[in-house]
């Protein structure tokens, strides 16, 4: 360190100007190679006065290792030996002229400035630091130089001397900053909505569904219709005439379709609209071939068809409106005949009647049948709110195996179970296609839709319904 010589302020060995009052200082005398300082600020010769003094004391504890070495007395440096700093070839201005910082060159300087270092260069975010416009507000950051703007005579006298102004703003080309796109928030009430809509339920039950169903339908088209004499559904097919050939063709073309779209890769939507398709093919067909039934018995198999879809979609969806909507217009499709008077008297009121003068087993049919209206009505729990199921998936499994139930209940209770072996058809398989029990389930009104179409139907249409409502 060195005083000033106007104002006796302490100042670098190389500073040529005062930075308090902008004297100019005599430049300090340059040294010898040898006595320039090092980082740590001793010169060549203080270096190896230590070293000899480090190797005379390793000396005589190698000699003596009981006795301890004296410490080697500090030494300061020589202030006069610091070598000049390269920063003093620059010139330096006074504080008046507005120069009070190295390396910025007085107003009106010959020698133009030398051009921005790349630290200092533009980047695609962040203007160079001479860059035209307003500076932030607050502390400069770390390394920065707090430069004054230059002055309008500053500028005036570049521009006569047709220099670059020392302190022009650059001329940059505007960059436009590439922001981040920012995600949406993560909001909880998203994650317990999206929980509450799973994505393709069924993708796995449903080729599992058609397997098993299109196979017993097939089992159902080969079982025999009588043993004496030998008859099978293809007899049927090649000797009967008219419609009557359709029903066990579209009982076998079913059964085979529905196994070899299980079969085959398809998306969980495709795959369910052809299981919807076959199913209803397999329900309305035949019976529209015998002619067009009562009014009654077509909303009724329309209620029945509705109502397994619905509440297995009701079951996965329970927030979602439409399964709702659609568990309700099966259950009053399926209720309106019960309900609406015929010839004076309701046809649920005569049921419950002949609950109570049927005898027997027919008692027991009845109340079978009661069962399947109670059914229907316990579907309209679909209306709780969600997260509760209101046991759609059970009451549309038991809707499903009713037609099972009632067949044999019919055959053991009135009709002869002896008959499997005589038509093996009617006693034994009936059921899978509809239709089981003969002439003593007409008489009750159970003539019902097979359960491997309801069962197709019900997750074929489940599976189009939740494609909607994802």
């Amino acid at each position: 360190m060195k005083k000033c010589a106007s104002c006796t302020k302490d100042l670098p060995d190389a500073a040529l100007h005062c930075v308090f009052c902008g004297a100019k200082q005599a430049p300090s005398p340059a040294l010898q190679p040898g006595n320039a300082k090092t980082v740590m600020g001793y010169g060549g010769q203080e270096l190896e006065a230590l070293r000899a003094q480090a190797a005379a004391q390793n000396a005589g504890r190698a000699g003596a290792p009981s006795s301890a070495p004296a410490a080697a007395p500090y030494t300061p440096p020589n202030p006069s030996a610091q070598p000049q700093s390269p920063m003093s070839s620059a010139p330096m201005a006074p504080m008046s002229s507005g120069g009070s910082q190295p390396n910025v060159p007085p107003a009106g300087y010959g020698a133009p400035m030398a051009p921005a270092s790349a630290a200092n260069a533009a980047t695609m975010f962040v203007p160079p630091p001479n860059a035209a416009g307003p500076r932030p507000a607050g502390p400069a950051p770390a390394g920065s130089f707090n430069v004054p703007p230059p002055s309008a005579a500053t500028l005036a006298t570049a521009q006569a001397n047709q220099l670059p102004s020392p302190m022009a703003p650059a001329q940059v080309a505007p960059v436009a900053a590439l922001a981040p796109v920012a995600s949406p928030p993560y909001l909880a009430s998203q994650t317990a909505a999206r929980a509450g809509r799973p994505i393709e339920p069924w993708k796995d039950a449903l080729p599992m569904m058609m397997f098993i169903w299109g196979g017993l339908l097939i089992a159902a088209f080969v079982t025999p219709l009588s043993t004496d004499p030998m008859a099978f559904n293809w007899d049927a097919i090649i000797h009967a005439e008219g419609t009557a050939k359709l029903p066990p063709l579209i009982l076998a073309a079913v059964g085979l379709l529905t196994v070899v779209m299980a079969a085959i890769p398809l998306a969980a939507g495709a795959r369910g609209m052809m299981a919807l398709m076959l199913g209803l093919a397999g329900v309305f067909v035949p019976t529209l071939l015998a002619g067009m039934p009562p009014w009654q018995i077509l909303v009724s198999t329309v209620g029945l068809v509705l109502l397994p879809m619905g509440l297995l979609a009701r079951h996965e969806y329970r927030d979602a409106a439409l399964p709702r909507i659609l568990i309700t217009v099966g259950a009053i499709a399926h209720l309106l005949p019960y309900l609406l008077p015929i010839n004076g008297s309701l046809p649920l009121i005569e049921l419950f009647k002949l609950v109570i003068d049927a005898p027997g087993a027919a008692k027991i049919i009845l109340i079978l049948m009661l069962g399947q209206i109670t059914l229907v009505v316990l579907s309209l729990l679909c209306w709780l709110p969600a997260p509760a199921s209101g046991g759609a998936k059970m009451i549309a499994w038991m809707l499903i195996l009713f037609p099972l139930v009632m067949h044999a209940a019919v055959l053991f209770l009135v009709g002869d179970p002896s008959n499997i072996t005589s038509t093996p058809y009617a006693g034994a398989m009936s059921w899978v296609a509809g239709g089981g029990g003969g002439e003593a389930s007409m008489a009750f009104g159970s003539v019902s839709i097979g359960v491997a179409y309801l069962a197709i139907t019900g997750y074929g249409g489940a599976t189009v319904l939740g494609k909607q409502l994802e």
